[in-house]
This record gives C-alpha cells, sequence and structure tokens, in this order.
C-alpha cells in the first residue's frame, strides 16, 4: 500500500454480505498478517504527505502543551474508531467498508462511493499541488529560467506527460514496488525535519541557512506560547483530521490479521496509531520550532533552496507522490463509476469511456491545483469536513447499528454501543468550527 493520505480508499471492492443464521454471523476468511506487519503496514498506510501540513496547523498561535494534546487526543478517538469498524465486521461478517454501510445504514451505498470520490479528488488536487511546489524549486536550481519555471506551468506539464499515462494503467499492479519507497521517503522527511530543528541550520540570529536571505520567510516566533488555546487551534485539529484517517481500510486489515478477532485487532491497532502519534507530533514541534510563525502549508517549503537534506526531502516527497497519484486517480475513477452506477448511468464505466473519464478528472484536478497556490487550505477544509465524517460519524454509527441488529435491541451491548454516538455531534462540531476556522 501507498505511504500518502487517502492512497488506501481507492481499494472499491465488490460487497460482500454474507447471511447471519440463527443469529452467529458466517466467518470471514482467515488472514496471515502477524501483528508487527499489520502495525508496519498501517502505519506505513497511514502516514504520508499529510504529515507535512502539522507545523502550519500549530503556527496561528496554538501552544504546545494545547498543540500536543489533540495530536495525542485525536490519535487516540481516531484509533478508537478505527477499532470498532473491525469489531462490526465481527459482527455482522461483512469485509469492506460498503458492505458494513449497506448491513447497517441502508441500500444507499452511492453514498460511501460519493464520499470517497469527493476525498480522492481532494487528495488528487493536494498532490497535484505539492509536486508543483516541490519540482518548481528544484527546477529553480538547475538554473531553468524563471519564465520557463513557473508553478502552475510546471503542474500542467508534469499531467500531461507523466500524471495522464500512470493514471491512464488499469492494473496498478506494477507500482507495487513504490510501496516501501514511499514510506521511507517520508520516514527520511520526517528524520530531516528533526535534525535541523536540533541542529541550529535555521536558528535566530546566526543558523548558517539564515545569512543569505534566500529561504521564504525568516523564523518568528511572535505568536509562540506555551499553553495558548483558541479558535485558530482548529486548523491543527483539522490538519490532523486529514493525516490520521485509514477508516476505509479497517475492513481489510481486520481480515488479513492472523486468528483475527476483535480484541486482538484492537490491540494492533493501539501500537500503531500510538506510533502515528509520536510520530506527528515528534514532526509538527521539530517543523514548528524551526520556523515558528512564519511555517508553510508544505514545511519543505521553509527551507532553504541550498539545503542539502531538504532537497533530498522535495526528490524523494515528489516521487512518492508521482507514484501515489495514480492510486487516488483510480481510487477518484472507480468511485465516480460507482456513483453513476448506482443513479443508472452504466455507461460511464464502458471501456470507451475510460480514457475520457481519466483525462476529465485530471483537467479538473489541474484546474484547482494551479489556482490554489497554498495547498493547506484544501488539506484544512477536507480534513475538517470529509475527515470530521469518516473518523468520528460513520464508526460509531455503523459499529452502534452493527451492535443492535445482532445483540438486539435494548440488550446490554446495544446499550454500551450506544455511546459512542456522543463522537458524532463531536464530528459536527470539529467539522463545522474546523471549516470556519480555516476559512476566515
Amino acid at each position: 500500500r501507498r505511504t500518502l493520505p487517502f492512497a488506501h480508499l481507492h481499494d472499491n471492492s465488490a460487497i460482500v454480505a454474507p447471511q447471519i443464521r440463527g443469529g452467529a454471523e458466517e466467518s470471514i476468511a482467515e488472514g496471515k498478517a502477524s501483528i508487527l506487519s499489520s502495525v508496519f503496514n498501517l502505519v506505513n498506510n497511514v502516514a504520508g504527505a499529510g504529515i507535512l501540513t502539522l507545523a502550519s496547523g500549530m503556527s496561528p498561535g496554538t501552544g504546545w502543551v494545547p498543540a500536543m494534546m489533540i495530536c495525542a487526543i485525536l490519535g487516540a478517538l481516531s484509533g478508537h474508531c478505527f477499532a470498532i469498524v473491525g469489531e462490526a465486521c465481527e459482527l455482522t461478517g461483512e469485509e469492506d467498508f460498503k458492505g458494513l454501510w449497506r448491513r447497517t445504514i441502508g441500500e444507499n451505498t452511492y453514498v460511501v462511493d460519493a464520499i470517497i470520490a469527493t476525498m480522492c479528488l481532494a487528495c488528487a488536487i493536494i498532490y497535484s499541488g505539492i509536486l508543483g511546489d516541490v519540482f518548481t524549486p528544484l527546477l529553480a536550481q538547475t538554473g531553468l529560467p524563471a519564465q520557463w519555471n513557473r508553478r502552475s506551468s510546471n503542474i500542467i506539464v508534469i499531467t500531461m506527460s507523466l500524471l495522464l499515462p500512470l493514471s491512464l494503467i488499469k492494473d496498478l499492479s506494477a507500482l507495487a514496488f513504490t510501496s516501501i519507497m514511499g514510506f521511507m521517503a517520508i520516514m527520511y522527511t520526517v528524520f530531516f525535519i528533526i535534525v535541523r530543528f536540533f541542529d541550529g541550520s535555521y536558528e535566530l540570529p546566526s543558523g548558517k541557512f539564515l545569512q543569505d536571505g534566500l529561504i521564504a520567510a525568516m523564523p518568528s516566533f511572535e505568536r509562540t506560547s506555551l499553553w495558548n488555546f483558541d479558535f485558530t487551534s482548529l486548523i491543527l485539529a483539522s490538519n490532523l483530521g486529514l493525516a490520521y484517517i485509514a477508516h476505509y481500510n479497517a475492513p481489510n486489515f481486520y481480515r488479513s490479521l492472523k486468528n483475527t478477532n476483535a480484541k486482538r485487532f484492537r490491540f494492533m491497532v493501539n501500537i500503531a496509531f500510538t506510533v502515528l502519534v509520536v510520530l506527528y507530533t515528534a514532526t509538527m514541534a521539530s517543523g514548528y520550532g524551526t520556523f515558528g510563525d512564519v511555517c508553510e502549508g508544505n514545511i519543505l517549503l521553509n527551507y532553504h533552496p541550498n539545503d542539502i537534506l531538504s532537497t533530498l526531502g522535495r526528490l524523494a516527497t515528489g516521487f512518492s507522490i508521482l507514484f501515489g497519484f495514480p492510486l487516488v486517480a483510480c481510487g477518484a475513477r472507480e468511485s465516480i463509476i460507482g456513483v453513476a452506477s448506482s443513479l443508472g448511468n452504466n455507461a460511464l464505466g464502458s471501456e470507451k469511456n475510460h480514457s475520457l473519464l481519466v483525462a476529465g478528472i485530471l483537467a479538473f484536478v489541474t484546474v484547482i491545483s494551479c489556482t490554489v497556490q497554498d495547498v493547506s487550505l484544501v488539506v484544512g477544509l477536507t480534513g475538517a469536513a470529509l475527515g470530521s465524517f469518516i473518523v468520528y460519524i460513520c464508526p460509531p454509527l455503523i459499529f452502534a447499528k452493527a451492535v443492535t441488529l445482532v445483540k438486539g435491541p435494548g440488550s446490554p451491548e446495544s446499550k454500551r454501543a450506544q455511546l459512542n454516538l456522543v463522537l458524532i455531534p463531536f464530528g459536527l462540531l470539529i467539522a463545522l468550527l474546523g471549516c470556519i476556522s480555516v476559512l476566515k
């Protein structure tokens, strides 16, 4: 699996709806993955380019302690919601998210396809924008004249020459080798961000990369505080709403775990999300500790163009995103076809419409990514709205319905499951206030 955000959402497998017989659910096929390999795969699946936005979420003024608490609390809640999706699979015998939706919510599975399509399109816009942000300064370092090296024109050229051919590929198994490369790219980026925080290269006033005035903005810490928590803190919550998303893939992880059951699955999930909290906190704190209030939506843009560690980080991130884009485009394409099919239009998924649909998706993505200069806006809005729905609203709703369906209304298990529904107003609040805060 890819390591970049939403890459896990391309899985649009067929709905499996086993019949419940005598109150017992059909067993799900036995998995082969150990807890250790499942932890690695889940961290690999979740941690991605969204990690580059966390420092900018802190920069409007959230204090150090609240920022770390937000990261930890949202990580714990996200992990809990991920785990209860697995429990719902155990109760119902379903093997994918659409199957869970159909069994617990209703037949309108086009809603799931519409959500996945929207998220994949948003992710594709983020990827496209980051590719422009990454390769424009790299091309400048090669001596390419400024009039031939503009962000928008670079995005168009990359889209036409690389993204379109890659996105037209139907069998994406040829790109499977890039999974470990993508994970290593993200880990390297985290490593160099932490190194630059500790080595003083950007430390005021004498840091070696602050002397020639070539960085985007000098570090500033006027809004830095230990305890400040206000309305702007919701920007960080919105970014984290995107960074922790993997919940559509929870049934796949549950199914693939060896000797799977709800208790064993939750144990694996707790370990993985603890690792993610540590990883995110370290990256957020190091990025903000280096640049403070001037952190860009893509933290890589803050570093000096001649910083070799940063240059390697840009290259690694750029190529990782480049090969991750076809998976996101595939997710958008298949989900749009799913929505159209549910609404009675089966022709959209025909072979003759494949190239036209892919070209239309990339044209839409390219226009927006060329227009939106700061990808943190897209990250924030997507994380606040859809991220909140997928992480905090949908899993508790599905779980509570699944328990009631299997154990019966009014049962002790059903009553306990209903407690998870308190996360629904929390998710709605985070979504609403997060969107307002991002747009302010």
